[in-house]
């Protein structure tokens, strides 16, 4: 389900850092700016909603019987109230930091949820990374982030925008990654490809 021309579009910023105000978050606040006047944006630092790990109930007798706790069901509606969800992580040991692959995880959890319905209403929502890393030259240590993101958009049927790169080490440094910024004033308004069926 995407936004319609009633309704302004909602993008939600999943902080997926260890370190507040890192450069994958700096990088994703300058692609923000960028957002038509009217757009709603919804920042969340993903280990604030995280309170307890996943557990894989899916053949354990009674399943997902017990509901998610108020802190995880709230990240399910802001997911699922957004158009695009955003992933604002860096790099971490070449793939996508700890709280982004246990949000990833619960996903299994809230499509057990009758109620959420939650794969129906992902469908066609867009997903995107913004992303930082310390090497200087490579992007190639980002592609297992941006494959895990991607393979997981294809997987609920999501429509994915791609990934935003960016240099640095120390906080504030992508903000001297000159072909990042200019990247990042487009990325989030640039058009998404079309998916087969829907220029008909």
């Amino acid at each position: 389900m995407s936004h319609s021309a009633v309704s302004p579009r909602n993008v939600l910023f999943l902080l997926a850092s260890s370190r507040e105000g890192g450069n994958a978050e700096q990088l994703a606040r300058k692609a923000a700016e960028a957002l038509p006047p009217g757009t709603l944006t919804d920042w969340l630092r993903l280990e604030d909603s995280l309170v307890e790990p996943f557990r894989d109930l899916r053949h354990a007798p009674g399943g997902y019987s017990r509901p998610p706790p108020p802190e995880l069901r709230a990240l399910a509606e802001r997911t699922l109230a957004a158009d695009e969800v955003v992933i604002v992580a860096p790099v971490y040991w070449y793939n996508l930091p700890s709280t982004a692959l246990a949000y990833l995880e619960h996903w299994s959890w809230w499509m057990r949820v009758p109620e959420l319905r939650f794969a129906e209403r992902m469908r066609g929502k867009v997903l995107s990374l913004v992303t930082a890393h310390s090497s200087e030259e490579d992007d190639s240590v980002a592609n297992p982030s941006l494959m895990s993101l991607q393979m997981s958009a294809d997987y609920l049927e999501m429509r994915w925008r791609g990934g935003l790169i960016g240099h640095g080490n120390r906080p504030g440094e992508v903000l001297q990654d000159t072909r990042a910024l200019s990247a990042a004033r487009e990325f989030l308004v640039r058009p998404l490809p079309v998916v087969k069926g829907e220029a008909a």
